[in-house]
């Protein structure tokens, strides 16, 4: 088993410029069985997620030999968090001791089989601020997105320089909402999977490490413009296991 750690181009609270994280451990539950730890790479290990985007990972732990079984989730423990904003380091509060993530994920390991797994810690859904600077705070609540690394499918495209200039912004917000109660459309019940960042300098974007086989809503923001500037609806048949889907029929928006 070899598992891997990542993140996309987050939309982040103006002025982040690096997001450290302390992993001391990390874990596997086999269903119906107990807890069994998997030896990190470092230890602790410690890596700025910001610097994973755009398909890159960095490997979590040792491969690890499991018995062959059905495990249902997987488990981390985070010692620090520390957000580098403006030249200032910020420390996020985290529970005494270590904060211990818990995901739910069920996967079978069969006898003489690999499986490379590739955690997604989402910071556009996991770190908040509030307050203004310099007195701001930044909290931690985690949200992870695992997936067979192989199997992990991708949305691209790209927004027209003509876009940028009309709405005389340097930068649009992409939000992928999954479609939970399987509308075929957007609702109020579906549910934000990640936010990113595209700007005017690289117009190209990809959104990485998303679940295949699921309905998605692409919804495209210029300048807190409403209504959207873009949507699109990605159905599951459209979203293949290692499948890369192209937005508005692979042309610019």
């Amino acid at each position: 088993m070899f598992v891997r750690v990542t993140d996309a181009r987050p939309a982040l609270p103006y002025g982040i410029e690096a997001v450290f994280i302390t992993f001391e451990e990390f874990s596997v539950h086999r269903e119906g069985g107990d807890w069994l730890s998997l030896e990190l790479v470092n230890l602790p290990y410690a890596i700025d997620l910001l610097e994973l985007h755009s398909g890159k990972t960095s490997q979590l732990v040792k491969p690890a030999k499991l018995e062959a079984g059905r495990y249902d989730r997987i488990g981390a423990s985070v010692s620090s968090v520390a957000v580098l904003s403006g030249g200032v380091f910020y420390s996020v509060p985290l529970p005494p001791g270590t904060l211990r993530i818990e995901k739910e994920f069920l996967f079978k390991l069969e006898e003489g089989n690999t499986l490379d797994l590739t955690i997604d810690f989402d910071l556009s859904q996991s770190i908040s601020v509030s307050g203004p600077p310099p007195t701001h705070s930044y909290e931690l609540e985690p949200v992870l997105h695992i997936n067979p690394t192989k199997e992990a499918a991708s949305i691209q495209g790209e927004i027209a320089a003509g876009t940028f200039e009309e709405y005389q912004s340097a930068e649009a917000i992409l939000t992928v909402f999954q479609d939970k109660d399987l509308s075929g459309d957007f609702s109020e019940a579906d549910e934000e999977y990640t936010r990113i960042i595209v700007d005017m300098e690289n117009p190209e974007f990809e959104v990485f490490w998303l679940v295949p086989e699921q309905g998605y809503t692409v919804q495209i923001e210029m300048d807190g413009s409403e209504p959207h500037e873009f949507e699109q609806f990605v159905f599951p048949a459209d979203l293949q296991k290692g499948y890369s889907f192209q937005l508005n029929h692979s042309c610019p928006i």
